[in-house]
């Protein structure tokens, strides 16, 4: 169990987290079986609930520059933004642009909101409440298409998981592919993070582990065994952690980078 506020007496015990975002000593919990999106404050070992915040299987949440909590409320095909203090501040909708949401990013500083839509392979930029979403379709130097079913930001370089080629995509900010990642060794990829350093960390499901991936690099595998994880349900990265979450247990296991990303 973890502090739910400090000299409260009161302790909360995650269920099955499903999704979480990382940034320093703030991490976002989105505990499906619960209904509930927690903020835990490593550092202190607390956490306090977000009210009105959705927790879904289906729901996404990412770290802004500031520390507010963007959460993608995919059912209702909107994106939230709260403040520290749980406050409700900006409600973004995708439109035509991004009718079935499955994935969200910040750019620009925070910015620019991306949200991937794996129906229409594209991903819609937002920057402003109320104004509108540019699609952009990634296309490969050939002229094909690619799936977006999980996206990434670093810098100015887009992340796409493709989880029908086990590919992970490199992509500018035009749409044009870079290159990709993970030929040949991801397997069942559901799940996709990254850096601002641009280290991919993707959860290959069959083989029940944590790859890393990095341009002319081989891939690190950290296998759920190696990291105490019973069954991971979630995945997430900052320059010095890597936080992988057990939906069997009800655990975040958090880790420090070292080097070459050691554990």
């Amino acid at each position: 169990g973890v502090p739910a506020r400090p000299g409260t007496g009161m302790y909360v015990k995650l269920t099955a987290p499903t999704a979480i975002a990382l940034q320093g000593n703030d991490l976002l919990v989105v505990d499906s079986a619960l209904g509930r999106l927690w903020r835990v404050d490593i550092g202190l070992n607390t956490l306090s609930g977000i009210a009105g915040a959705p927790a879904w299987p289906t729901t996404a949440v990412a770290l802004g520059p500031d520390l507010s909590a963007w959460v993608l409320d995919a059912a209702s095909h909107q994106v939230l933004r709260f403040a520290r203090d749980g406050r409700l501040l900006q409600t973004f909708r995708g439109g035509s642009a991004a009718p079935a949401p499955a994935g969200l990013a910040l750019t620009d500083g925070g910015a620019t909101l991306l949200l991937a839509d794996a129906v229409l392979g594209q991903w819609a930029e937002l920057r402003s409440v109320g104004g509108g979403a540019r699609p952009v379709r990634p296309v490969t130097p050939s002229g094909g298409g690619v799936a977006v079913d999980g996206i990434a930001t670093a810098g100015e370089t887009v992340f796409l998981l493709d989880r029908r080629a086990g590919l992970v995509h490199r992509v500018r900010r035009d749409g044009e592919v870079v290159d990709s990642l993970g030929v040949g060794e991801l397997k069942q990829p559901v799940a996709l993070a990254v850096d601002r350093l641009g280290r991919a960390f993707v959860h290959d499901a069959q083989d029940r582990a944590v790859k890393l991936l990095r341009p002319g690099r081989p891939t690190r595998v950290f296998e759920s065994a190696t990291l105490g994880v019973q069954q991971i349900g979630a995945i997430a990265v900052d320059e010095r952690f890597l936080a992988v979450a057990d939906r069997l247990t009800g655990q975040v296991a958090v880790f420090e980078l070292r080097g070459e990303a050691g554990r």
